[in-house]
This record gives structure tokens, sequence and C-alpha cells, in this order.
């Protein structure tokens, strides 16, 4: 299941026994766990009826689950990393390390005390492979915290201003998502200043968005390329040296404008084709709200000029990479270069 059905059933008390949370989106997982704990444990009584354990053993983990709860119903085991559900190493002869353990474990999810609720809490993603990971699966104990789609994101930014007594219309949040990024963490920060900086005030406009919201990456490098597009060099030089400045990686930037100039390129060539705007956006990989400025772009040269533009990011990338061409520097080179190309 993914988070947004973990907090239906939350809301519904339908809580399991056993639960494997994973995913690189840690904000919100954070959040699902400690709704879990909230829910589970009496206020007052929390360090009493809950045990967390950094990759346990299996007897660890077995005697967690298997304490009583103190004037409660559920006491909460939480295994933050855990082995058996790691990639499992090969000894010789052809054994997996820790399969025995890893076995016995897989068992005693199947049988686990009504008393407990045990939750695996991974940073990345389980091995799917391992048996553990397969009983959990048909259990349905799977919590997915994949970063939220952009529209997942949308609805999510809004209902949390809402909770704040603002307003932040769907054009608006995705103003924010793009300029942001997708990362809940971040947009969680963000909202807070936002708030601070409007005060009284319950509408949160574009404008406090330009005026108050850090920038991600790849808004910084849209607007670097809007700024060379335009033919405003300086402009584009200064936001790529502000990126530095801010420890942004050379390569970073590097992939970052090749992946823009993809975009233009791409569309250029169904501009070219006729292609209708409610479809461009989907083919290229954009969100519907940022095509029109993306199309702008796009239509201050030809579909050639682009392609080449792209072309050259392509080879340059590869030549680094391969260790043909030296890294120091690309991010300046590749900009002086798309300003000889785009001419």
């Amino acid at each position: 299941m993914n988070h947004t059905a973990f907090f239906e059933q939350l809301r519904a008390g339908n809580i399991g026994s056993v639960y494997l949370m994973e995913g690189s989106e840690e904000y919100i997982k954070q959040q699902a766990l400690s709704q879990l704990c909230k829910k589970l444990l009496p206020e007052g009584l929390e360090e009493l009826n809950m045990t967390e354990l950094r990759n346990p053993d299996a007897d660890a983990l077995k005697a967690a689950a298997e304490t009583l709860p103190f004037m409660a119903e559920k006491r909460v085991v939480i295994a933050r990393e855990c082995k058996f559900l790691e990639p499992s190493r090969k000894k010789e002869g052809g054994a997996s390390e820790g399969s025995d353990k890893a076995d016995d474990i897989a068992e005693y999810v199947q049988r686990i005390p009504p008393s407990v609720c045990l939750v695996f809490y991974l940073k990345g993603k389980a091995d799917g492979r391992r048996r553990l990971y397969t009983l959990l699966k048909k259990q349905n104990a799977i919590v997915d915290f994949s970063p939220m789609s952009e529209g997942e994101c949308n609805a999510w930014l809004r209902k949390s201003m809402a909770k704040t007594q603002k307003n932040l219309s769907p054009e608006v949040a995705a103003q924010m998502i793009f300029t942001v990024g997708r990362d809940a963490a971040m947009l969680r920060q963000e909202m807070d200043k936002l708030c601070a900086y409007l005060g009284q005030r319950d509408t949160v406009t574009a404008e406090d968005i330009n005026a108050i919201c850090t920038r991600s990456t790849e808004c910084t490098v849209f607007q670097m390329v809007d700024a060379q597009v335009a033919g405003k060099n300086s402009e584009a030089f200064v936001l790529l040296r502000d990126m530095l400045r801010a420890g942004e990686e050379r390569m970073a930037v590097l992939a970052m404008l090749l992946r823009q100039y993809r975009i233009l390129y791409h569309l250029r060539s169904l501009m070219d084709e006729g292609t209708p705007s409610n479809q461009q956006a989907a083919l290229v990989g954009i969100s519907p709200f940022f095509l029109r400025n993306n199309q702008q772009q796009a239509k201050r040269y030809s579909k050639e000029k682009l392609k080449q533009a792209y072309d050259w990011l392509l080879q340059y990338e590869f030549e680094i990479k391969n260790g043909l061409t030296p890294q120091d520097g690309c991010a300046e080179t590749a900009l002086l270069r798309l300003t000889e190309i785009l001419g």
C-alpha cells in the first residue's frame, strides 16, 4: 500500500500487527511512524511500551516482541534497518549468510502475538527477493514511501497549508513544487517560512513564492536557461555562480542542463509537428503548469539549433564520464559553449 492508504487505515483504526515501512520519502515516513505510535501508545506510557532496535538479530527481535505491554493493549517494536530484508551474502558452499535466522524471523511474523505491533523501518528499499519481504507483501503489510507524484504532492501541500489557515490554489501549489521540489521535508520547511512571511494574510500568491521560497537546482537551472535563451548571458552566469557557491556539484548542473535542453528540443519537435498542447507536457515529462514557459523557451530557436545544443551536451557529458575530458569547470564550459551554439 502507499502512504495515503496507510493513513486512511490508521484513521479507521484498522491497524495491523506488523509493517514494513520502506522508501526514500523520509519526512512522511517519520510522520506515519509517529502517528502509529500516537494511536497505539497511551499518553505518558510511551517509553514503557516502545522498543527501538537497530539492525537486531533474530533473538533480540523476538524477545522485544514477546514482552507484554504495560497498561496498554499493545507495545510497539521498531526495527530500524534489518539484515533480514537486505540482499543476502553467500557463504562458501552456496548457503546464504544467516539464512536460518532469516527463515526463523519469516516464520515468526506469521504468528506474531496480538499484543505487539512490529515495524520494520528502512531508509531505502528492501530486497524483494527475501522470504520475509514476500510474506509481508502477502499480508499487505508493506507501506511504500516513494517520492510523491506531482498530483499527490500538490494535494498534500494544499491540505497542509489549509491546516494553518492559509489558502493555496492548485496553480500556486504547482509553482511552489517547481520552485522547491517534491521533497516533503523541504516543502514543510518552506511552508513554515511562508506562514511567518504572510502573517495575518490568508492567501498565498505566486509573488510570495518568488519572494520567500528557496529554489531547487532544477528551478534555478530553468531560470538560467531562460536567461540564456533570452540573450541575458551575464544573468545566466550569475545564477550559475550562486548555485556553485551554495555547494551544488558542477556535474549535477551539467546533468540538469542536459535535461532542460532535451526537453526544449523534443518540445520544439512536437510543436513543429503540430502535436496538441494538452499532449505535449506528458510526452516530454514536465508539469502541465510549466508547459507554457518551456514552450516560450523552445520558440526562440529552431529545432535544428536546439538539437545541436542537446547533442553537444550529450557528447560532452559522455566524454567527462569516460575520462576523455577533464571535469574541472564543466558547468562554466557548457554555458559558454551553449552561448556560442545558440549565437
